[in-house]
């Protein structure tokens, strides 16, 4: 009989989707690694910071674990006899390595190695380039900008608020109004009471820090509380700091009657805190902190590697404190 092309094309696609489907099956055979091959650059990490005038740069190798867990990995990737330095433009400054105790060693049970220049304090707006140059690798370095001093503030009625807790309703808010410095891309303010409580014959200084809010709407339950998180900032670089008077009041309860019920106690001061990061740093914790943000995917932006020529980050913050004192005769004081 002789076959038609409506006979032959049907055949065609048998033996095209046998194949296919063949192809398939057979690949299943071969391995699959989703870690990729390992880029060999140094892996950088600096944060430069105006509350210390001493600052580190950690440069170590990067690495590919065994097996798929990363954590398993615990050998030391330190680089050594490294050439890393610190330059404004008209001062280059060249690191030493050291050795620093490491608090944590459930995964890794050897010091903490990094490089180190001291005294240096880098100034409010201050122009700085970290460059490391390794043997075998092409020379990695990052430029930042360290943000202008900023403006810190207490609002005139959060300062009654700070002194006199009880005389207030729950809902007011302690405000903290304050102008961040030029280059700041990022700030977080904290609120602090620093207190001293006697502890046989002697007087013991702690710190506890104020929550800005409970998570939960209508609840007073200290176990679930919002702190301040690391937020953009606005174009006019005014913003305000807000924390719960109802927390505030609460977290006092709290250290003078739960903690130390009638042990003697008194409560001295108020610091709030006020932290800028440049744009290198906020650019990394935000591309690290996805899930902070509530409009991410996950996966819309790459990871934020502000180091040319290698991995980590580069970066720079300004830490910056308002004291108020608190009352002699403050209500939670006992002498």
């Amino acid at each position: 009989m002789k076959r038609t092309p409506k006979m032959i094309v049907p055949l065609r696609l048998t033996i095209v989707a046998f194949c296919v489907v063949s192809g398939l099956f057979s690949s299943c055979n071969q391995p699959f690694d989703p870690r990729g091959d390992l880029d060999q650059r140094p892996v950088v990490f600096s944060v430069l910071s105006t509350d210390r005038n001493l600052q580190f740069v950690r440069v170590e190798r990067s690495y590919m674990p065994a097996g798929y867990d990363v954590l398993a990995y615990d050998a030391d990737n330190f680089i050594p006899d490294a050439v890393v330095t610190v330059s404004n433009g008209s001062l280059t400054m060249r690191l030493r390595d050291t050795t620093l105790p490491r608090s944590d060693t459930s995964r890794f049970n050897f010091p903490l190695r990094a490089y180190v220049v001291s005294p240096f304090k880098p100034l409010y707006g201050g122009s700085y380039n970290v460059r490391v140059e390794v043997a075998g690798f092409e020379p990695a370095s990052g430029s930042i900008v360290v943000p202008m001093k900023p403006y810190l503030d207490i609002d005139p009625m959060s300062r009654s608020v700070l002194d006199r807790p009880g005389g207030y309703i729950k809902d007011v808010n302690i405000v903290l109004p304050m102008i961040l410095g030029k280059g700041a891309y990022g700030y977080r303010v904290r609120l602090f009471v620093d207190y001293e409580v006697l502890k046989g014959s002697e007087w013991v200084e702690e710190r506890v820090e104020i929550p800005s809010a409970f998570a939960l709407a209508g609840s007073s339950d200290l176990s679930y509380v919002i702190y301040p998180r690391f937020t953009r900032s606005p174009s006019n670089n005014r913003a305000v700091g807000v924390h719960s008077h109802d927390v505030y009041s609460r977290t006092l309860v709290d250290v003078a009657y739960m903690k130390y019920g009638s042990t003697k106690i008194i409560f001295n001061r108020i610091v709030v805190q006020l932290i800028q990061l440049d744009r290198n740093l906020f650019g990394y914790y935000i591309s690290t902190h996805a899930q902070h943000d509530p409009h991410s995917i996950r996966l819309d932006e790459p990871a934020f590697f502000p180091v040319a020529g290698g991995f980590g980050a580069i970066g720079a913050y300004t830490l910056d404190s308002l004291v108020h004192v608190l009352p002699e005769n403050f209500p939670y004081s006992r002498y």
